[in-house]
């Protein structure tokens, strides 16, 4: 019977084994991790302007991020109301503005949205209808997905409960009115919506003629890219001191992405922390195969006498590298699976695997045990067979 030489040479000290898959493992474990909190940040960029309803935005050329977006000028939204194609635009409103804790009076940064009530700017249906119903400027909307630090009256997520409760936003008195659910994302710990009569009323210095962005819908059969060069071209014919630009969905996606991902420390740090990872556990596969390697010369000689070539002998040292990668894989992958779900339910984080991730895992461990079983390769075929003895 064949003997699979490089399950044998695993499988011979398994104490040892044991402590190499344990090791490799850690380090696929940190790939995980860092991936999922890299996920995380992609997927609460996009939290709300996922939510919302547009083909293109029109916004300062002066947008930051989010809550910092610059602002535009009514006589803009106008121009864009005008362009054919155009089926409806919708001036947006958004700060971060200081939230009154009703349970002990703390004041907290929360994203204030300010819309229009005629205007349907997000793809939920009921959530467009509670904000028709707002009946006043003092009346708010509060995201149940809001942190506990907003002080919702069961201490731990806002609910029936709440709708009633009186507070401060921005040092007005505010009445929350009714709940929705989304999130801010990595904007903030919490959001709400009013009304844009009352966003101005919290909110003096950004009247209604100067909303932060407007969010356009084209009429169907139109092409967003050519309505959005039509409307571009109109702007900056107007008056030239207008600075104002014209993004497609897919565009003001991209844009969001990449400014978490590579433009701040956030999605620095989690991409640096896949690499240092990945480092970590390529050193460990070469220590642990190196040593293997070394504490089998003399069978690998043997091997050699008997007439085996030295490109077998590689390819036993590399099997043995990929059933090390296989058996550290799985337990990962069950590993990851559980730190998932907990830091999901602590941290109140959007974090799941994907099988796009596992899959770019369990490549990226291929090629990590492929670079150090090839390093660990040297000992064996820069050695003299007769020296092995």
């Amino acid at each position: 019977m064949r003997v699979n030489l490089a399950l044998s040479n695993i499988l011979h000290s398994l104490p040892r084994t044991v402590v190499s898959l344990a090791g490799i493992g850690i380090a696929i474990i940190l790939i995980f991790v860092q991936l999922g909190f890299r996920g995380a940040v992609e997927n609460t960029a996009l939290m709300i302007y996922g939510r919302m309803d547009f083909d293109l935005v029109v916004r300062s050329r002066d947008y930051l991020h989010f809550i910092d977006s610059g602002r535009i000028t009514r006589d803009q939204v106008d121009i864009v109301a005008s362009v054919p194609g155009v089926h409806s635009v919708a001036p947006f409103h958004v700060t971060l503005a200081n939230w009154r804790n009703p349970q002990n009076s703390s004041l907290r940064g929360m994203v204030v949205m300010g819309i229009s009530p005629e205007s349907a700017v997000f793809r939920d249906e009921e959530l467009n209808r509670s904000i028709r119903d707002l009946s006043g400027p003092t009346q708010v909307l509060v995201d149940t997905e809001s942190n506990v630090e907003f002080g919702p009256e069961n201490g731990e997520t806002f609910s029936g409960a709440d709708i009633g409760v009186e507070t401060e936003i921005a040092g007005r008195p505010v009445r929350i009115a009714g709940l929705y659910e989304m999130g801010a994302g990595l904007t903030a710990n919490g959001s709400s919506i009013m009304t844009a009569d009352g966003y101005s009323r919290l909110v003096p210095w950004s009247v209604d003629d100067r909303p932060a962005m407007a969010l356009v819908q084209i009429a169907p059969g139109r092409s967003p890219p050519e309505v959005a060069r039509q409307i571009a071209g109109l702007l900056s014919s107007s008056r030239g001191e207008q600075r104002a630009e014209v993004l497609t969905r897919r565009q003001v996606m991209n844009f969001e992405l990449n400014r978490w991902i590579n433009e701040t420390p956030i999605g620095f740090v989690f991409t640096l922390g896949v690499g240092t990872a990945f480092i970590v556990g390529a050193a460990i596969f070469y220590m642990v195969l190196s040593t293997d390697v070394a504490n089998r010369l003399r069978e690998y000689a043997t091997l050699r006498a008997m007439g085996y070539s030295a490109w077998y002998l590689a390819s036993v040292v590399l099997r043995q590298a990929f059933w090390l990668a296989m058996l550290a894989f799985i337990p990962s992958v069950l590993v990851s699976l559980v730190f998932y779900e907990v830091t999901g339910l602590m941290a109140n984080i959007p974090i799941s695997m994907t099988t796009g991730r596992m899959v770019f895992v369990f490549l990226l461990t291929q090629l990590m045990c492929a670079l150090s079983g090839a390093l660990a390769l040297r000992k064996l075929l820069g050695a003299e067979p007769a020296s092995l003895f």
